[in-house]
């Protein structure tokens, strides 16, 4: 028999794909968090100067540099005043101008990886995993080098453009890496290195937070570099990668060269004696060849099958609008709003990232000791209960309740803490769970673009909302964690420990609105 455990030449193909892929994408959601402050006013001085005005600084403040206000232009002094720091956080809602472009900006990342949510199977399946690695590292290094030459050409209109052409980059990249990890990884290891994405994502949250403290990089003229040092990681991802191996499913039952195939799994298994793995690959083949050809939009007409991706999608809505992307790309001004100094905030940001690893750590342990339905609605109960504290200490602290704010803080940390102990992970789990063999990439594409579409939707209306509802903007994510956490209640049956014909025996059984078997 094979080796079915990990091996060294396995974790240094895994380790290959989810680092080069994922570190980047965590690294680049928040690179703009730290030095949110030095871009927006960069963008302010670009634009100052496009008026005619003069962009005071705190040197030329104290200068008299203080009045740019004309009746021909009467927004001048807005986009050209000085700020002083206690005076940063009203940066953006004084400026309705500023604040939409600000928020197209950010959300713009998303639009990019919806768009590429909808080819990535197409690209697979047209270049191969390997090949579509090639691909989106061309595309995430052309829109990081479009966003950091933005200072030097004056134009602040090329964030737009390269953040979206990062996001096509990154729409396929969160699910090609898992595609290939599963294709390269026997059943006895798959969980566990299945964990390895969320643990390069947030290292990569960890890293750019760290790089983009005011004395490193999260500076006016520091951060296109914080920006670029993403690049990092996808170069070597080009350099490495011809070391691995291509799918060997793909091999056999794809190209239908058994001895590539054969070569790629002694590579990977270590061993010369894997002809029964083989042996099973061509067992599927033969029995998938006689199927019809799968489609997204096929999968559909099967009632289980439609259950079982509706609850993959609203698995992943539900992670969405539970309100983590918003305190991810708006966390440092988070905490900035609630009375911390911008050091301060800075600091608070890296623990929030650094207990997200941690607890995505034990979420590996978690999700099968608990398992997976268990875990997923205590998540989000206690993330709902954490954002109602998080709008009862904001409210509090600007009513001059000072010691609040450090309990707003200790809100975010926990919310993080419980987001990434379940309703992190468990989404990326489903899909391979609840529908068959051959509906898997089907399913995977889907709950990518259910996840770029809610994580679009809530980067682009939070910095607009927050404006009015300051605080009270959480009570949105709050109402609908509650639908989500009751769908999930109703529907989703637990997965942990049973083969897929026995999860969807339950799924015939739950149909007519019958609460899920729960027993593990």
């Amino acid at each position: 028999m094979a080796r079915q455990g990990l091996t060294a030449t396995l974790l240094f193909a895994v380790l290959v794909a989810t680092f080069g892929t994922w570190f980047p994408m965590g690294y680049i959601i928040v690179a703009m968090n730290g030095p949110q402050t030095a871009v927006v006013n960069w963008i302010r001085s670009v634009h100052c100067a496009r008026l005619g005005g003069i962009f005071c600084t705190e040197e030329s403040s104290l200068g008299g540099c203080s009045d740019n206000y004309t009746e021909q232009v009467p927004s001048l002094d807005l986009w050209c005043k000085h700020y002083s720091e206690e005076e940063e956080t009203n940066i953006l809602g004084d400026n309705p101008e500023l604040n939409t472009f600000w928020a197209i900006s950010s959300s713009f990342l998303n639009v990019g990886g919806l768009i590429s949510s909808f080819a990535c199977t197409a690209i697979a399946n047209k270049f191969g995993l390997k090949g579509a690695f090639y691909i989106l590292a061309a595309l995430y290094i052309t829109g990081t080098l479009t966003v950091c030459l933005a200072p030097l050409a004056g134009l602040f209109e090329m964030l737009v453009v390269g953040r979206t052409i990062i996001g096509l980059s990154l729409g396929s990249m969160c699910i090609i890496a898992p595609l290939y990890t599963a294709e390269l990884t026997p059943p006895s290891v798959r969980g566990a290195l299945g964990t390895l994405p969320i643990v390069t994502y947030v290292l990569g949250f960890i890293v750019a937070t760290s790089a983009g403290f005011p004395m490193a990089l999260g500076t006016e003229t520091g951060w296109p570099i914080l920006v670029g040092l993403g690049l990092i990681p996808i170069v070597l991802l080009c350099v490495l990668l011809p070391f691995c191996p291509d799918s060997p499913r793909r091999l056999l039952i794809k190209k239908q060269n058994k001895a590539a195939a054969e070569k790629a799994l002694r590579w990977l298994r270590k061993t010369s004696n894997v002809h029964d793995e083989l042996a099973a690959m061509q067992e599927d083949f033969a029995a998938e060849s006689g199927r019809p050809r799968v489609s997204l939009r096929s999968v559909f007409n099967d009632p289980i099958l439609r259950s079982g991706l509706t609850m993959v999608a609203v698995a992943m809505l539900a992670q969405q609008f539970s309100g983590y992307s918003a305190l991810s790309f708006y966390s440092t001004s988070i905490f900035s709003s609630i009375g911390m100094s911008r050091m301060d905030a800075n600091v608070t940001t890296l623990g929030l990232w650094v207990t997200y690893l941690i607890f995505s750590l034990i979420s590996m342990v978690l999700v099968e000791k608990s398992g997976r339905r268990t875990l997923l609605l205590w998540s989000h109960v206690l993330m709902m209960a954490t954002m109602t504290a998080l709008v009862i200490f904001m409210t509090l602290s600007k009513q001059g309740v000072t010691w609040t704010k450090y309990g707003s803080a200790a809100c975010v940390v926990m919310y993080i803490a419980v987001f990434a102990a379940g309703s992190a992970s468990v989404p990326w789990i489903l899909p391979s769970e609840l529908v068959t063999a051959e509906f898997r990439a089907s399913a995977m594409q889907l709950a990518g673009l259910m996840s770029w579409s809610g994580a679009l939707i809530v980067t682009f209306i939070f910095p607009v909302l927050v404006t009015s509802l300051h605080e009270y903007v959480f009570l949105v994510f709050i109402g609908c964690g509650v639908v989500g956490t009751g769908y999930i209640f109703m529907k989703l049956p637990e997965t942990k420990g049973k083969t897929i014909e026995e999860i969807q025996a339950v799924m015939r059984g739950n149909r007519g609105g019958r609460r899920p078997v729960v027993r593990g």
